[in-house]
């Protein structure tokens, strides 16, 4: 039986993540930092193997690597949120960069010969002009946020450590994955939670930023099975862009949402929700992580929005 290690286990993508890899009769362990609660796995602590410790701490790195020997090294702990890192750029860079330099080093140390997925980001792109669209692995890097910055680094400390120190390193870099579970400070989970509590009040005014951006979106169980087929038959030292290759208007998500609430809503544009730095159009091209794994998404945006709504119904129930 394999047996994977997933940083950030706790999160929205290591939840489904690690669904999916119980599901196909892999061994999971798991770190969670001691400040983040396991609410998305409590149903599967029986089945996994969970580690409460911060990844800047070495020792707390080097002791898992130490003590186990894994096939698979999923890395997905890190601060998440581009408008958040204007608030603290210093500790987002820290955290994503010396988190998997502990990571990377203690796999290093430990001769360990797992295959490693770095998870960067789309945003590494950032503010694409229309003249590389769709976005290949070739398009310039071009980041608008500390967190695009700190994505970067964390996807060239990747190649760093396979050219250098011959890890089994896979560099991937996901477009707007969404989903069940996924954090309402994201704007597909803030539309449906909002719509989910006016849908309790009888109705009333749902607040947005810019809708005139358009992004592209992948269900989060399709993203994790890329992140699995990367490790599975994607080509050590590769970067591989991650996504739908569809653009969806952020107007046309919100619509939609809303055809699915029980009340009548009204829309409302909010100041404070609008951001300076705010990428208009992005979408991308998989075809070189299609050729390599045989990947492509399969689970309808409708479902995708609908599955949203409904755990942020049943949220509010319990």
């Amino acid at each position: 039986m394999k047996k994977a290690l997933i940083t950030g286990i706790s999160g929205f993508v290591g939840s489904h993540l690690t669904e999916l890899l119980l599901s196909c009769d892999i061994k999971v362990n798991g770190v969670a930092h001691p400040d983040h609660g396991t609410y998305h796995i409590s149903d599967l602590l029986q089945d996994i193997v969970l580690y409460r410790g911060d990844l800047q701490d070495k020792n707390f790195v080097n002791k898992i690597l130490l003590e186990n020997n894994f096939d698979y090294i999923f890395h997905l702990a890190a601060y998440p949120s581009p408008p958040q890192s204007f608030k603290d750029p210093k500790g987002t860079i820290e955290n994503n960069l010396f988190s998997q330099l502990n990571l990377l080093e203690a796999i290093s140390q430990s001769k360990s010969a797992a295959k490693i997925l770095i998870v960067g980001s789309s945003d590494e792109y950032g503010n694409v002009e229309k003249k590389y669209l769709p976005v290949d692995e070739n398009t310039p890097l071009a980041p608008t946020t500390p967190y695009a910055v700190s994505k970067i680094a964390q996807d060239f400390l990747g190649l760093q450590y396979f050219l250098h120190k011959r890890l089994n390193v896979i560099r991937v870099r996901p477009f707007n994955h969404i989903g069940p579970r996924q954090s309402t400070n994201f704007v597909v989970p803030a539309f449906a939670s909002q719509i989910a509590q006016l849908e309790k009040t009888g109705g009333g005014q749902i607040k947005t930023g810019n809708l005139e951006t358009s992004r592209d979106f992948t269900d989060v169980r399709d993203m994790v099975k890329a992140y699995l087929l990367a490790l599975e038959k994607g080509k050590v030292g590769e970067v591989y862009n991650l996504g739908s290759s569809h653009s969806y208007k952020i107007a046309d998500i919100l619509k939609k949402l809303l055809s699915f609430s029980k009340v009548n809503i009204e829309v409302k544009t909010e100041k404070s929700l609008l951001r300076n730095q705010d990428i208009g159009n992005v979408y991308c091209d998989f075809t070189k992580f299609k050729k390599d794994t045989g990947w492509q998404p399969t689970i309808q945006i409708d479902k995708t929005l609908f599955d949203t709504i409904e755990y942020e119904r049943n949220k509010l129930k319990n």
